[in-house]
């Protein structure tokens, strides 16, 4: 499944730079600002439910658990859909736009419904099919509607035909599994709706937060600069973001069961131990992209993104990496520790206090004369630092990297450092054809020289990792 989410990440990677390019800085604004909206309402709604179907779903349940959800989905879709006719009957020039928000949302909320229970059911093939399907079906329809119509509106009705096409899919792929299923001897009683909430809700708080902020930065960016601004900002957030993002996940989807394994097995400190010992691995796989991605953006930029967005995309970037860093770290470093403590409510109070950094930094910053650029930057890190500090705060020492592993991964950020300003002094004033040739030699020499101290310094156990996966091959 982790595969799974890995291609499907990569392709929606590579979707988004090609509806930028097709659509152009504006209308690719109006795009990205309406599709965060909709992830936003759809995460506020429905992600409750597609957690709860993660947790306690499984496939001897019985179904009951599934029926009551599907239920309060309905429910709540219904009350959507009458959401969207006063947009589109008063929602301006962009109506169109407007009214596809709650149906983008109720759609992409079902179809991660039902992945949620093919996932729980651990039904690998289906859920590796539908991701196929669903993605296919994007690559297919959105730059398509992009080239042929060049507006937000109709991007954004392709994104939302290919997700109900998706869903369709899902509904006949998940009947069919549930018809080859045994019934359960002993049927399960469901939780009830209010303990389900109950345990939902600190997450869905949290993600609704950390969501609300990055819309609250896309739309300052175009209130302040249009929606060609806003669109190159988007750009920028979302090649940063799906780039850590896509990588600490797949570490999550690795690391996060070994510790609840070792919690599960040997108690709530063994488990605190792996959870520190996973924390070190996320710090010495993003750090290094960090670093990585700020000394070779000049070069990348050119062969990732249209004229359009050049100049502006790069700087955007350089200065989002220090806050998408440190979000990165609260969502796979941190969070951990209080998850497997039970204690998720910390996770919102830490979410709440970089939203209320955030807000007072945008107020001050554009006072003091700081400009557009390194005014989002600096208000996404210091909300991250405000977030990382209220929960190391409630995790204690075991949220810091031991001494030593600091040193070596200072080490390896060094090496890496010199081996990829090497490179680029050696091909100062190539021509620009020969541009990808120094990018490619900065990227492998700076891989190389990380990995090989990585390994020699054995940063974050990678010997004993390499070894014992060795030793399980055999």
């Amino acid at each position: 499944m982790s595969a799974a989410f890995l291609v499907s990440a990569l392709i929606q990677f590579a979707l988004g730079l090609a509806v930028a390019w097709l659509l152009g800085p504006a209308e690719f604004g109006a795009y990205a600002l309406a599709l965060s909206a909709a992830i936003l309402l759809q995460t506020l709604v429905f992600e409750w439910i597609r957690l709860c179907a993660t947790r306690f779903h499984h496939v001897g349940g019985g179904g009951q658990l599934a029926g009551l959800l599907l239920r309060a989905f309905a429910g709540i879709s219904g009350v959507m859909l009458l959401l969207a006719v006063p947009l589109l009957v008063f929602g301006g020039a962009r109506h169109w736009l407007f009214c596809q928000i709650p149906l983008v949302a109720i759609a992409a909320g079902f179809a991660d419904f039902r992945a949620a229970l093919l996932r729980a059911e651990f039904n690998q093939r289906g859920y590796a099919l539908l991701m196929l399907f669903r993605n296919l079906l994007a690559v297919a329809l959105l730059p398509l509607a992009a080239w042929r119509f060049g507006s937000a509106e109709a991007a954004l009705g392709a994104f939302l035909l290919a997700l109900v096409l998706a869903g369709a899919a899902i509904e006949v792929v998940f009947r069919r599994n549930a018809g080859a299923v045994p019934a359960c001897d002993e049927p399960v009683a469901a939780p009830r709706l209010r303990a389900l909430i109950r345990y939902a809700g600190p997450i869905v708080a949290t993600n609704c937060l950390y969501l609300g902020l990055f819309f609250g930065l896309r739309s300052a960016v175009a209130w302040t600069g249009g929606l060609a601004a806003a669109g190159r900002f988007s750009l920028a957030l979302d090649f940063t973001s799906k780039l850590f993002t896509t990588i600490g996940t797949a570490l999550d989807l690795m690391l996060f069961q070994a510790a609840v394994r070792e919690t599960r097995e040997k108690g709530a400190a063994a488990g605190l131990v792996c959870a520190g010992q996973n924390a070190e691995m996320v710090l010495a796989v993003l750090l290094p992209m960090a670093v990585g991605l700020a000394f070779v953006m000049p070069e990348l930029e050119g062969w990732l993104v249209a004229p359009e967005f050049r100049g502006a995309f790069s700087a955007f970037v350089l200065a989002l990496v220090p806050g998408i860093t440190l979000y990165s770290l609260v969502q796979y470093a941190l969070h951990p520790f209080l998850q497997l403590d039970h204690r998720t409510g910390r996770l919102t109070l830490a979410a709440l206090a970089g939203l209320c950094v955030a807000g007072a930094l945008h107020a001050l910053l554009p006072m003091a004369g700081v400009g557009m650029v390194w005014t989002v930057g600096l208000t996404l890190g210091l909300a991250m630092v405000a977030a990382c500090s209220v929960l190391m705060r409630e995790i204690g020492m075991m949220s810091l990297p031991s001494p030593g592993f600091s040193l070596r991964i200072l080490a390896a950020l060094g090496a890496m450092s010199l081996a990829v300003l090497g490179i680029r002094f050696a091909v100062q004033g190539l021509p620009v054809q020969q541009n990808l040739l120094a990018l490619a030699g900065m990227v492998l020499a700076g891989g190389a020289a990380y990995v090989g101290f990585a390994y020699a310094l054995d940063l974050a156990g990678i010997r004993t990792l390499i070894r014992m996966r060795g030793g399980f091959s055999a």
